[in-house]
């Protein structure tokens, strides 16, 4: 079964945003820089307006790349700057022919950091819309097509390192999510996993559940058999949590020989069945290992959330349930009140 984490949620290991974040203070410090060269070269030319709008947009480029050095900026300020930038590409195109085509492509490329999936098609399918345009009316067709075609490659290659990245980032995070042991996810990501469920549920007004199952007395197996008996223990475990499990569940090993399974848009009674399908799982069917076969049970503690609840407190209360299980004999699975 599923332990459904999502990379593009969790924002501990978003390579991609940290990427982006990068890449944009490049080109906002970037272009300042060279705009404002630019200022300078129009002043020594005699072009006062043109120098002073020059350098008042370079000034603005380094202020934007200085107030948002460590989150990314909102999309209508990048669509604000590439729109700028984009004009500016224009004029130069008009006025220096095909030595200001070569500035259209940076351009091209910043678009693949400064946009998110969902309005990246709209912002370059208009960027190159524009270019197009332009070009056809400073170049000869036979220059013109070239160039168009050489962007139309561009376009492609970076749409392909954007799929490449997501790719790698899923599988990165996936990796370093993932208990090496068990398969299921690591404690680490517990927390992000509990808010994540808790603010689903406020959200879409659903219920959610999640249940704590700890091993009972499994020191005593560690000592009995051994560190590497109970390790095959807990992967077969973590097994037969998994194949209770549906599709959207969540099985993290929280700590040692404790488990947590997050049970989105699910009441107490359907999460106390799987719940208690998961326990018997573990008590029925003994554990065996080469020549040796040991039977152990399990206690669970199961807790609905409740609407206003920090995701906290969400599990602190199945915490007190998986409590009162222990106290009252173990083997059994205890529903917070």
């Amino acid at each position: 079964m599923n332990q459904s984490y999502s990379p593009s949620s969790a924002a501990t290991f978003d390579l991609w945003q940290h990427f982006r974040l990068l890449a944009m203070r490049g080109i906002y410090f970037g272009s300042g820089i060279v705009i404002a060269g630019t200022s300078i070269y129009a002043a020594i030319q005699g072009s006062w307006a043109a120098a002073a709008a020059l350098f008042c947009i370079a000034v603005g480029f380094i202020i934007i790349g200085y107030l948002y050095r460590n989150e990314l900026a909102p999309q209508w300020i990048n669509f604000l700057v590439i729109c700028c930038l984009g004009t500016l590409v224009s004029v130069s195109m008009k006025s220096a022919g095909i030595l200001g085509v070569y500035w259209m492509y940076p351009i091209l490329a910043m678009v693949f950091f400064m946009f998110d999936k969902t309005i990246f098609v709209l912002v370059i399918m208009l960027i190159y819309a524009l270019f197009a345009a332009v070009i056809y009316q400073v170049l000869p067709f036979e220059y013109a097509w070239r160039v168009a075609i050489s962007m139309l490659v561009l376009i492609g290659v970076g749409a392909a390192f954007l799929i490449m990245m997501s790719s790698m980032q899923r599988k990165l995070f996936s990796a370093a999510a993932t208990d090496s042991l068990t398969g299921c996810v690591k404690r680490e990501y517990l927390s992000d996993m509990v808010q994540q469920a808790a603010n689903k549920a406020e959200r879409a007004k659903q219920p959610a559940s999640l249940v704590q199952i700890d091993m009972d007395s499994f020191q005593s197996v560690n000592d009995r058999y051994g560190y590497l008996f109970g390790d095959k223990v807990l992967e077969e475990v973590a097994r037969r949590l998994r194949s209770v499990a549906r599709v959207n569940d969540t099985v993290v090993r929280s700590n040692g020989a404790e488990f947590v399974v997050i049970f989105p848009n699910t009441a107490t009674d359907e999460a106390k069945e799987l719940a208690t399908q998961m326990l018997d799982r573990i008590r029925h069917d003994p554990f065996s290992v080469k020549s040796l076969t040991v039977t152990v049970t399990a206690s669970g503690g199961l807790a609905e959330y409740k609407t206003g609840q920090q995701w906290g407190e969400w599990l602190g209360a199945a915490d007190s349930a998986l409590y009162q299980a222990k106290s009252q004999g173990r083997d059994r699975l205890k529903v917070a009140q």
